[in-house]
């Protein structure tokens, strides 16, 4: 397993496209344990997870790669 705990209570966000290079607006989508969230995730085609981010208690947030990974990694896709 990947270190991170999969229970944990998680947040999965999309991003508006409206913002800067640097800052954007995050609409909440689903909040659920991370487990959930990433094979969620991984489960949609390209251009549905293109603009998504899974927050995770504790502060680390978690890109599309670094989402795809874990998946992979745990057996998920």
């Amino acid at each position: 397993m990947s270190g991170l705990d999969w229970n944990a209570e998680a947040t999965l966000h999309e991003r508006d496209d409206h913002g800067s290079e640097m800052q954007y607006n995050f609409s909440v989508l689903k909040k659920a344990p991370l487990r959930e969230l990433v094979a969620e995730v991984a489960a949609m085609d390209a251009s549905q997870r293109a603009r998504l981010v899974i927050d995770v208690a504790g502060g680390k947030s978690l890109n599309v790669g670094e989402i795809l990974e874990l998946a992979a990694k745990e057996g998920l896709r």
